[in-house]
């Protein structure tokens, strides 16, 4: 497969293309949407609620002008449910959050044909570079062994295991210390 050589770009924002980035991520997820993971709730409404989201901030990805993707998340309130659930954690103090504490990921794809531009590690690089929380989160299917391996090259570290939501896979919940280096 010879190396697509167009531009990429990563845009660091607070508004986004809602309805744009629910089309990539159903040609992301395609094979997958059958999936409660893709399905329940709707991809909508997952990305609406992050938008939404006091501190919102999202990285996205262009190859050629085009939207190809896109890594989003927002800071955790100290009342947040995130890390309900979570089993196999070996810290009791790592659930505990105040303002400031974590920045979670709660969204992140890219078009599988422009995945050679390392977009999504750019995305997350670019995005968690000029993060003033403490640490960042988040949880990838446990069956997503190439975003997995990746995570690792960036010192993210396995904390445990949750099922995001009912009726979904397990996830492994992933932390790392910030800041992270941007990818210049």
């Amino acid at each position: 497969m010879q190396q697509d050589d167009r531009e990429s770009s990563v845009v660091i924002t607070d508004e986004v293309d809602l309805d744009a980035l629910a089309d990539v991520y159903r040609r992301v997820h395609a094979a997958d949407l059958h999936l409660t993971d893709h399905s329940d709730p709707t991809v909508e409404d997952r990305l609406r609620w992050t938008a939404e989201a006091p501190g919102f901030q999202a990285a996205v990805g262009y190859v050629g002008g085009e939207l190809v993707g896109t890594v989003m998340g927002c800071p955790l309130p100290a009342e947040t449910l995130w890390w309900r659930d979570l089993f196999s954690a070996e810290d009791p103090d790592l659930v505990a959050e105040w303002s400031g504490r974590t920045f979670a990921i709660c969204e992140a794809f890219v078009l599988p044909e422009h995945r050679r531009h390392r977009l999504g590690l750019r995305m997350t690089a670019d995005l968690l570079a000029q993060r003033p929380e403490e640490r960042v989160s988040l949880a990838v299917a446990e069956t997503n062994t190439r975003v997995w391996r990746s995570l690792q090259g960036l010192k993210f570290r396995h904390v445990g295991d949750l099922e995001p939501y009912p009726g979904w896979r397990s996830h492994r919940m992933l932390v790392r210390s910030l800041p992270l280096q941007a990818s210049r």
